[in-house]
């Protein structure tokens, strides 16, 4: 019997109505079933009604407890809704019983208050895990609160990794003289003195990918020998017909499936198809003195094993498109040691050295990277069509000026903003990548002005960005975006309406006007203050005294001295 098999066994039916457990253990799946388990064998689906209710700090952990019971218990057994959302779970509770629920505190509250679920019936309330729980914050821990007060006859089960101050409260105030539950202490063997363990390596998967992650190991490590460890027989059988379908026999001693212990018998490579959860698990396999050890784990187990492992720990990255986004990686890697192999570029060090007072080093050597990958895109784009690519590529050391071409596959932006706003490409290039949504790879050359900016993006990407990215405020200034043919439509069509010319070449004053309505100082009305003033009876001066009028002048003009003088 296993050390966790007879932790389960001590368990069971100690937690009856009105009872309290505390367990101490790793947030893991396999976890799961051990404090559960025990609880969901109590319900009476007779009885009816919610007898079970699973307290989350996540919906994410309510869908792994929802997985794990049913793969404990099969399609007849007892099931575990998962409340990802109180209004989904509320039809499901308005349909049929549901005997089990698991969620967060703030979601299981929603439902008690809208009465779908009645607490009347449940028999135990669980915390998973309490300490996870009580890190989310007030919200959280008033939610659980009230919660729990409105659960005083069920009996608690309390789950954690640690017993930390915080948890010891809750357990004080809400399952006083609670039974400790836990895995005992096993001793820890001793690593043999010529063996030192390796660095342990993980692959993170969905719960349900385990066989397929198992299937890649085998082809990409390929080892000489190898010790599958299952935890529980569900997954030792499941890990047995992964290796059939692999053409591996019973019979085959290089590679075999165990529940828990490895043995001392020696071999190359150690695969756990479930995280271990005890030290002395992980320390058990050193008897067996193997050359690697891979752990398949979900992404929520590697905190757990990385605390085990004691920080020895590192991804590993399986042959497909990671390993060969890897292996360019490192390529250019290595054109970098080779490079600085020869010694330090001194102008390129000079020229970098004023921007070593504003970025990191590490910033200076990501953006020259960008650089370097954009200019081996377009060397790639002229080598799959010379003849579009020079004529679209600028002179040697010539800017790119407004009017004049994008590069090939590129549209060029027109951005109302420049240096006198005191923003730098490395401004425009951020507000595009984070406001517009795109890497950075797809973003060309910016030629930065004073009072505006043209700005490539790919032409697949540039009605996206101007959508995201227009309006938006750069150094306190909101930023117009439109594409530079739009831009330069609009000045023309704005330009003909203004004016029809250069503004040396604007129309005399006298001239303006149409036909319709003559000119000033044209025939139809005279010029104003001209002397053949023909259509208003000959051309007496100005201060001519008219009949029966006074020879004072109008009201508000000046004296006729001024007048004759101007």
């Amino acid at each position: 019997m296993s050390e966790l098999e007879s932790v389960e066994e001590r368990a069971t039916g100690q937690a009856g109505r009105g009872q309290s457990l505390v367990y101490t253990l790793p947030h893991t799946t396999e976890s799961i079933a051990e404090f559960l388990t025990p609880a969901l064998a109590r319900t009476d689906p007779s009885a009816g009604g919610t007898q079970v209710v699973v307290v989350t700090r996540d919906t994410e952990t309510a869908l792994a407890i929802s997985e794990a019971i049913l793969r404990v218990s099969g399609a007849g057994g007892i099931e575990v809704v998962p409340v990802s959302s109180a209004a989904r779970a509320g039809r499901i509770f308005k349909t049929r019983p549901v005997l089990a629920v698991a969620g967060t505190a703030a979601e299981l509250l929603e439902l008690v208050r809208a009465s779908l679920l009645k607490l009347d019936t449940v028999r135990t309330v669980a915390l998973a895990w309490a300490d996870d729980i009580l890190q989310e914050g007030p919200d959280t821990v008033a939610a659980l609160e009230g919660l729990l007060g409105e659960l005083s006859e069920a009996g608690r089960v309390i789950v954690t990794r640690k017993l930390t101050p915080a948890v010891e409260n809750l357990v004080e105030r809400y399952a006083r003289r609670a039974r400790r539950v836990g895995p005992a202490d096993m001793e820890i063997p001793q690593l043999p003195a010529d063996y030192e363990m390796p660095i342990i390596k993980f692959v993170t998967v969905a719960g349900s990918g385990r066989a397929s992650a198992l299937r890649r190991l085998l082809d990409d490590l390929d080892p000489p020998s190898a010790v599958v460890v299952a935890r529980d027989e569900a997954a030792a059988d499941e890990a047995s017909r992964t290796l059939k379908t692999l053409g591996y026999h019973e019979d085959d001693e290089s590679i075999t499936v165990t529940r828990g212990y490895v043995g001392s018998v020696a071999t190359h490579t150690v695969i756990f198809y479930q995280p271990p959860v005890l030290p002395a698990e992980l320390h058990q396999i050193a008897q067996a003195k193997p050359v690697q050890v891979v752990v398949i784990s979900a992404p929520g187990e590697v905190p757990w094993l990385r605390e085990l492992a004691s920080g020895r720990l590192a991804p590993l990255n399986l042959h497909g498109p990671e390993r060969r986004a890897h292996d360019r990686e490192e390529s250019v890697r290595q054109e970098l040691r080779v490079v600085l192999a020869r010694g330090l570029p001194a102008r390129e060090v000079i020229s970098l050295e004023p921007l070593l007072r504003e970025f990191d080093g590490t910033e200076l050597a990501a953006a020259a990277l960008l650089l370097l990958e954009r200019e081996r895109a377009q060397r790639r784009a002229a080598e799959a069509n010379p003849a579009t690519a020079a004529k679209a590529r600028p002179a040697e050391g010539e800017r790119p000026r407004a009017g004049a071409g994008a590069t090939a596959g590129m549209t060029r932006l027109f951005m109302t903003i420049g240096t006198r706003d005191g923003v730098k490409v490395g401004d425009l290039m951020g507000m595009i990548a984070g406001e517009g949504g795109i890497a950075g790879d797809k973003v060309g050359k910016i030629d930065l002005q004073e009072s505006h900016a043209l700005v490539e993006v790919a032409e697949a990407d540039a009605a996206g960005v101007i959508a995201r990215v227009n309006g938006s405020m750069v150094k306190g200034r909101r930023v117009v975006v439109r594409g530079e043919r739009d831009r330069e439509e609009r000045e023309r069509a704005g330009g003909s309406k203004e004016r029809s010319g250069p503004r040396g070449e604007r129309p005399d004053r006298g001239a303006r006007g149409g036909p319709d309505r003559g000119a000033r100082g044209g025939p139809d009305r005279g010029a104003r203050g001209a002397p053949d003033r023909v259509a208003r009876g000959g051309d007496r001066p100005r201060h001519t005294r008219r009949p029966g009028g006074s020879d004072r002048p109008t009201r508000g003009a000046p004296p006729r001295r001024d007048r004759d003088r101007s």
